[in-house]
């Protein structure tokens, strides 16, 4: 029953909208940002969008019962899921009202930067690879600090250097993500990393970005000497154990999803900080 339900979380991206939100909080704890509660829910309401409708897209190119099952269930439930997405859509509208104009400015630049990508890899060159996993990489780490430089009005060399692990532990998890699933995203035609450079030269461009997130995050301990530092990078280097042992047991893990549903967890770890420290 739990495996179930949890099937459907993962499918609608429920799972990464947790881990955004969950990490927006806890960069901003560290800065004693006073994010209130309706900025989180607005990033946690667009990450929804975005991935859903990158879902809806995806999933009008499925050929066969292989799919994978969130391509399905969004292929099946299409006009169910666009009446979601419109309500989704109207709350989120409602809540930006309540934010101030200087975050809502950042927020639609990085909305419309995503639109423009999703229409111009869906509908204006389909057929070839744009660094799809980059780019939501580089999206999501930038969308889980946003709040912070939004009330905090600047962006101090640690909030970089906290983006910059984001990024390389998103690269990560998505493109270990492609690797595992390149039969079957190879039978649906879908163009991704792995599918244009192969299994082998993924795996090798992730022991890459592993040895750069290690070397990133010993280098911390050279720059900055705040005391709150020690917290975070322990749960940073927890967040890399955890992508690096899905890499390592892959095989284990293709079975019921389980890579997936360890790899989106990555970014719900710093609940631990959020809740059992900084609470």
């Amino acid at each position: 029953m739990f495996t179930k339900i949890y099937q459907y979380i993962r499918a609608f991206s429920l799972d990464v909208v947790a881990g955004a939100v969950i990490s927006a909080r806890w960069i901003g704890n560290y800065f004693n940002a006073d994010i209130p509660s309706q900025a989180i829910l607005a990033l946690g309401l667009t990450v929804w969008l975005i991935y859903t409708i990158d879902h809806l897209l995806d999933a009008r190119k499925i050929k066969s019962k292989d799919a994978l099952f969130r391509h399905m269930i969004h292929y099946k439930n299409a006009p169910y899921i666009f009446g979601l997405i419109a309500l989704v859509a109207m709350i989120l509208i409602f809540v930006l009202q309540s934010l101030e104009p200087y975050l809502i400015g950042y927020g639609m630049v990085l909305g419309f930067a995503v639109f423009c990508y999703l229409i111009f890899v869906h509908f204006v060159r389909k057929k070839v690879y744009w660094g799809k996993e980059w780019f939501i990489a580089l999206v999501y780490a930038m969308g889980i600090c946003l709040p912070t430089v939004g009330y905090i009005q600047n962006v101090p060399p640690i909030l970089i250097y906290f983006w910059l692990q984001l990024f390389l532990l998103a690269s990560i998890n998505l493109i270990l993500f492609n690797m595992i699933e390149y039969k079957v995203d190879k039978a649906q035609g879908f163009n991704s990393f792995a599918t244009v450079k192969g299994v082998d030269f993924s795996r090798k461009v992730i022991l890459f970005l592993l040895f750069c997130f290690v070397i990133t995050w010993s280098s911390s301990f050279l720059f900055f000497k705040a005391e709150e530092l020690l917290d975070y990078q322990a749960i940073f280097i927890l967040m890399g154990s955890v992508l690096a042992m899905v890499l390592s047991k892959e095989v284990v893990l293709r079975q019921e999803e389980w890579y997936r549903v360890i790899g989106d967890i990555v970014f719900v770890l710093p609940v631990i900080e959020v809740i059992f420290i900084d609470g």
